[in-house]
């Protein structure tokens, strides 16, 4: 018996040996050359330059407040995140405790990209007057908003509890019908000024956010307004004189205003602060490898920085994102992190290509406007379209009744009736989308 308890003692120590060996030798296994590539992209943190609207953008729903107070109210809420250890409510700020707040209120969204907003407000227009009324001010600082160039966060990621808290974009979204109501109610001028101020935004959000979620608010805005944009002015002469600040905001998006570097270093950054706390806990060093699991985050998300990403955007080709990290030997010792990245890699591909639809959704816009003062067959005149409203993969045509300009939707649809074609109507009353598709 003696001897059988000294056997398994030597064949469990020889397994317990071999098991901290593979652990160990996991544990140097090397880190591919491309994550280490695109980590470094992802840690050089790209500048901000010019004026932060985040302090309105965090304030928003608030009225009665100046620029210097609404400065103020952030830098306190971003003290008060700093001292507590777990972080605090997504979105909530000292303000709420003094101050009303306003909230969106159902009947004021058109959806996300605003498709029919024009006829879903001249059908039932009450609703949407219901949904705006006292929002005033709350317009005012939407528009105000427009002029900002960047919107840089000043709230640190945390690892533990709300990673970071965001602002109210639910107001921001849903202003799009505010627009299309002053525009049935007779403010035409008002309307095409704020829509293009939405459109401003929306551009400014994309590159000049924090986080993902910033962008893709961002991209939302652009195709809302230019949406928008084009129901309205289709119902107008094709030479009615725009609002100043429609010259900028409907010139087309330049490659660096879709890019989404900055959004993702602001999500590995994220990242970084879960894994680094996961790995502090007790047994988690075990389980969780803190270099090679952001290097495993760093391949999900390096697509979007760097100089392929920029040239694909230059030509209006699909961004390289990569397939998510293969299991490798270094998950023998890795497993939480490999579980981890593994889930979150399959959300990335819908977004690298929400802003690209954007982007061609305004090259539309400028398509149509130029092609209703152009005489002749339209057919014959989107021969001569000016290479600003046409990209080398995606130029613009007729619909097969002739109504409508379009090009193909590259992003994933986000509702069963979202067409697979982004479009913009050549005559008032053309079918929608969604019924011609």
């Amino acid at each position: 018996m003696l001897k059988i308890l000294r056997g398994l003692g030597w064949t469990l120590g020889g397994l317990l040996v071999l098991a901290i060996v593979v652990w160990c030798a996991s544990r140097m296994w090397p880190v591919p050359e491309s994550r280490v590539l695109a980590q470094q992209r992802l840690e050089a943190r790209l500048p901000a330059t010019g004026r932060n609207g985040y302090a309105l953008l965090w304030t928003l729903p608030f009225d009665g407040l100046d620029a210097r107070q609404r400065e103020q109210a952030l830098a306190e809420d971003a003290r008060r995140w700093a001292a507590d250890p777990r972080g605090g409510s997504i979105g909530q700020t000292h303000l709420a405790a003094s101050h009303a707040e306003l909230h969106s209120r159902p009947g004021a969204s058109c959806g996300p990209t605003a498709s029919n907003c024009l006829a879903q407000v001249r059908a039932d227009p009450q609703p949407f007057v219901d949904a705006h009324a006292g929002h005033q001010q709350l317009h005012t600082r939407l528009d105000q908003l427009a002029e900002a160039d960047h919107f840089v966060s000043p709230f640190q990621p945390k690892g533990e509890g709300i990673l970071v808290p965001l602002p109210t974009y639910g107001l921001v979204v849903d202003a799009t019908s505010a627009r299309a109501l002053a525009y049935v109610q007779g403010d035409v001028e008002g309307a095409l000024r704020g829509s293009c101020r939405g459109l401003q935004l929306g551009r400014r959000l994309v590159p000049g956010g924090s986080y993902l979620v910033e962008s893709i608010v961002g991209a939302s805005l652009v195709q809302a307004n230019a949406q928008l944009l084009a129901d309205m002015l289709v119902e107008l002469p094709a030479d009615h004189p725009l609002p100043v600040e429609c010259e900028q905001a409907m010139q087309p998006m330049r490659a660096d205003e879709q890019s989404l570097c900055r959004a993702t270093q602001g999500e590995y950054a994220m990242s970084r602060a879960a894994i680094e706390t996961s790995a502090s806990e007790f047994g988690g060093v075990l389980v969780l490898d803190r270099s090679s699991t952001l290097a495993r985050v760093a391949g999900n998300l390096g697509w979007a920085c760097g100089a392929t990403a920029m040239a694909a955007l230059e030509a209006d080709r699909p961004l390289p994102v990569q397939a998510p990290p293969q299991r490798d030997f270094g998950c023998l010792s890795n497993v939480m992190g490999c579980v981890l990245t593994d889930i979150a890699a399959p959300i990335y591909p819908a977004y690298s290509s929400r802003t690209q639809d954007a982007a061609a959704m305004l090259r539309l816009l400028g398509a149509q406007r130029w092609l209703r003062q152009q005489a002749g067959d339209p057919v014959d005149a989107l021969q001569r379209l000016p290479a600003q409203f046409r990209s080398p993969v995606r130029t613009p045509r007729l619909s097969a009744d002739g109504s409508r300009l379009q090009v193909p939707r590259r992003s994933p649809p986000r509702s069963n009736d979202e067409s697979a074609w982004l479009s913009v109507p050549l005559a008032a009353g053309a079918p929608s989308t969604a019924a011609r598709d």
